[in-house]
């Protein structure tokens, strides 16, 4: 018994701290109370050993010059109060507007359009959205013309620049940070929670499907908000937790402490009638060297008009599918396809030229939507070169197929260049969030990336990022297959990309990061992690094969290193 009650003990004791943050508050409210947004949460919370602490952002002061914080003010002291709690890691449970905070934290939004300052360190392990307008509320014209002079109600409006920041800020959109996130929303009042529009609480921009849990809940009974929301005014509300079987509150409890449950609370997105027919979309109409098209008056997806309401147009409901999206401006006409995805907000920047879409590792897709310096990376995207090329000796050329790609500047060398793809090597010293352009005859496209100190990925011999791993026995040089496993006690080379920065040791480029390789589930032990000598952008780990129970064919391989984990690959073993 002494020993359960101790465990127990130290469960709680290391549990993370809960940040809960409340929605729009009208001021003054610097009385506020955790209760009157989130009813019996905090003490359930309490209840389960958790520290709980309330983020009221209405007592948060407003920067000079405005007559409230900016959200962006607001996720500067959200992070403030993040970094002063005594924990490594702390939850987070958001509801309304507070989930923007949430993400304008996440991403180091600053109030100059277009500009951000990520934390390295942003120390949230889950993240719980409960009814965010991740895309905006709806009724944007009341919201307008009730609160148009307050900061908050124009940066939350669908179509705000707050928001299109928010969804392109890395790489043309929001993985919210790898952050384990889940979202709450309601359907109860013509496919909203009578005030927010499914499509935009959905959570499947930035993660799969079912990590949205549709609840048959109104938004709030607390403040304006209530009133606009009329037409959903009857509890239970999806934050205010009233009783033990609330679905957020189960959802909540059992998304904290890694159960299963809340995958199967509520309604998936498949299964609610506008999650499952309907999207959202949010447009931007460029030139072709990506400056904005000035003066465009009206955009259609099919039969649906997008309103403007501030900076972009928008819709909040379209039906799902191939849409024509047609763009009318003082210039003319003109008509694209645009996908519509059931259940999110899409964002569609059109413009003619190149079109850059993602930069993944060039080995592989990872778990994460961020870069590490030095690394070998393929750019992919559309009208990028009239032609293919490929590079034909060392240093790589700037130029290729009559394109280049330049990180803040920079010129990169360039591996390949085609029509949809472009593969390079990122700068050496890259760090932090870093502006990628791509240049051709055609016109230029400019994105974000997010550069971290490694972040591995494994190349293949499908060239998926999938299946047998790279890797030889370094000894004979013959590669690892199925028909030559690898052996307990052999050292074995590994290839890959993203291991980060170096330092010469012995003529040798070793990595600053020292990574780990885990072989099924055991650890390896590593002689070398580095460049691998004469080439570039192409890292090699050296390891000793460790004696691994029921070696196969498809035995697991994979590197972490810097908290990043590698594409799960494999390692024929005998």
């Amino acid at each position: 018994m002494r020993c359960v009650f101790l465990l127990l003990f130290a469960l709680i004791a290391f549990a993370q701290p809960v940040i809960l943050i409340n929605g729009y508050q009208v001021p003054p409210c610097d009385s506020v109370t955790a209760e009157a947004t989130f009813g019996q949460l905090p003490q359930k919370l309490r209840d389960l050993g958790r520290e709980v602490i309330f983020f009221n952002n209405c007592s948060v002061t407003a920067p000079a010059g405005f007559t409230r914080p900016t959200l962006e003010a607001l996720g500067a002291a959200l992070g403030q109060r993040i970094a002063e709690v005594n924990a490594p890691q702390v939850d987070v449970v958001a509801h309304s507007m507070g989930g923007l905070i949430l993400r304008s934290y996440l991403a180091g939004k600053q109030t100059t359009p277009g500009a951000f300052n990520p934390p390295s360190n942003h120390k949230v392990r889950r993240a719980v959205y409960l009814a965010t307008p991740q895309f905006g509320p709806g009724l944007a014209a009341t919201l307008l013309a009730a609160g148009g002079s307050d900061p908050q109600v124009r940066a939350i409006l669908p179509g705000s620049q707050f928001i299109f920041d928010l969804a392109t800020w890395n790489q043309g959109g929001d993985d919210l940070r790898g952050v384990d996130s889940v979202a709450v929303i309601g359907n109860v009042s013509n496919g909203t929670d009578g005030l927010v529009p499914v499509p935009s609480a959905s959570l499947s921009f930035a993660a799969s499907a079912e990590r949205t849990r549709v609840v048959p809940y109104c938004h709030t009974d607390v403040g304006v908000l209530a009133l606009l929301a009329a037409g959903c005014s009857r509890p239970p509300f999806i934050a205010k937790v009233n009783s033990d079987d609330h679905l957020s509150w189960r959802i909540v409890r059992s998304f904290l402490i890694g159960t299963d449950e809340w995958g199967n609370l509520g309604t998936a997105l498949s299964a609610d009638p506008i999650g499952s027919t309907r999207g959202g979309l949010l447009v931007s109409a460029r030139d072709k060297d990506d400056n904005p098209v000035t003066g465009v008056t009206a955009i259609a997806a099919g039969t649906t008009q997008l309103p403007k309401v501030l900076d972009y147009f928008y819709a909040e409901q379209i039906a799902a599918g191939t849409q024509t999206l047609a763009i009318t401006s003082p210039a003319g006409s003109a008509t694209v396809p645009q996908s519509i995805t059931a259940g999110l907000y899409s964002v569609a920047i059109v413009k003619p030229g190149p079109r850059a879409a993602a930069v993944l590792p060039a080995a592989g897709r990872v778990p994460t939507r961020t870069l590490a310096p030095g690394m070998f990376v393929s750019l992919y995207g559309a009208g990028l070169t009239a032609a293919s090329a490929a590079a034909q000796s060392l240093p790589l050329p700037p130029t290729l197929a009559g394109a280049q790609l330049l990180a803040a500047g920079k010129q990169l060398g360039l591996q390949f260049a085609g029509p949809t793809q472009i593969n390079a090597i990122l700068p050496e010293d890259a760090s932090g969030l870093v502006t990628l352009t791509v240049k051709s005859e055609a016109g230029s496209h400019r994105l974000n990336i997010l550069i971290e100190p490694a972040v591995p990925a494994i190349f293949t011999q499908t060239g998926t990022g999938a299946g047998p791993a790279s890797a030889l026995n370094a000894v004979s040089g013959v590669v690892i297959t199925a028909q030559s496993k690898a052996r307990a006690g052999d050292v074995i080379s590994l290839y890959l990309t993203g291991l980060g920065a170096t330092e010469s040791r012995d003529g040798l480029q070793w990595a600053k990061i020292a990574p780990k390789v885990f072989v099924g589930d055991l650890e390896a032990q590593v002689l070398y992690a580095g460049r691998a000598p004469g080439f570039a952008g192409l890292d090699q780990i050296n390891f000793m094969a460790p004696a691994v129970p029921g070696p196969d064919d498809s035995t697991p391989l994979r590197v972490e290193s810097n908290g990043r984990i590698s594409n799960a690959v494999t390692l024929p073993m005998q």
